[in-house]
């Protein structure tokens, strides 16, 4: 699923799905079915994803797993926020939100007021998404969960370039590339250099951009990510083509 070889995910999904069947193991089955709808979902296939995510969610409510539940909901916010339907996202993240309150799952809520944070930058609220990005950040650093941290960081970044805080983005990608490095974490360094790229073509400087993408071109080729190895080609082929026209 990391490398983008979602045929490959999607084998291996089912092959568990299978077995778990067999077997009758539930939480198995929900857990498979999540993936499943993952795959879907990345491949641009919502109505399948949505199909997955309510089997995990039907199986998690029957076996009284409030933390899958909670993973559920998230699943099916993230689908209807991409499918357009904001109200519907906000009912999901909200419903999972009040799970892992009450579960005291700070993991889970972080994860919440991320994905909380997403849907209102979508909206154009940058002041509500950067409250919500600034809570999980909050909860981040209390647990110490350096990957969340980054994550937020670089929402926070996203926030301030929409802005057009360019100094206080870059600083926030930095940090965030910074925590990835040192995790040795690919992709997010991956991600970082993207948006310190995009940074970079928005202040006119296409030299630190084209530098920029080209590390993360060179991060997500190493991963075998298909997808974001077209993404990144597509961004230089544009600087490119700026650059001939000015």
């Amino acid at each position: 699923m990391t490398r983008g070889d979602l045929k490959g995910a999607e084998d291996m999904y089912k092959k568990g799905l299978a077995i778990d069947e067999e077997l009758d193991r539930k939480e198995g089955m929900a857990d498979a079915y999540g993936n499943l709808g993952i795959v879907h979902a990345t491949r641009g296939d919502l109505k399948s994803a949505e199909d997955m995510y309510k089997k995990a969610l039907v199986i998690e409510e029957e076996l009284g797993r409030k933390e899958g539940m909670a993973n559920a909901y998230g699943n099916l916010g993230i689908l209807y926020a991409t499918r357009g339907d904001l109200k519907g996202a906000e009912d999901m993240y909200k419903k999972g939100l009040a799970i892992e309150e009450e579960l005291g799952r700070k993991e889970g809520i972080a994860s919440q007021y991320c994905s909380m944070g997403n849907l209102y930058l979508t909206r154009g609220d940058l002041k509500g998404a950067e409250d919500m990005y600034k809570k999980g950040l909050v909860i981040e650093e209390e647990m110490g969960r350096k990957e969340g941290m980054a994550r937020e960081y670089s929402n926070l970044g996203i926030i301030h370039a929409t802005r057009g805080d360019l100094k206080s983005a870059e600083d926030m990608y930095k940090k965030a590339s910074a925590i990835n490095e040192e995790l040795g974490r690919k992709e997010g360094m991956a991600n970082a250099y993207g948006n310190l790229g995009d940074l970079y073509l928005t202040r006119g400087d296409l030299k630190s951009a084209e530098e920029t993408y080209k590390k993360s071109l060179a991060i997500f080729t190493s991963l075998g990510n298909k997808m974001m190895v077209r993404k990144v080609k597509s961004r230089i082929r544009e600087l490119k083509k700026s650059k001939k026209e000015g």
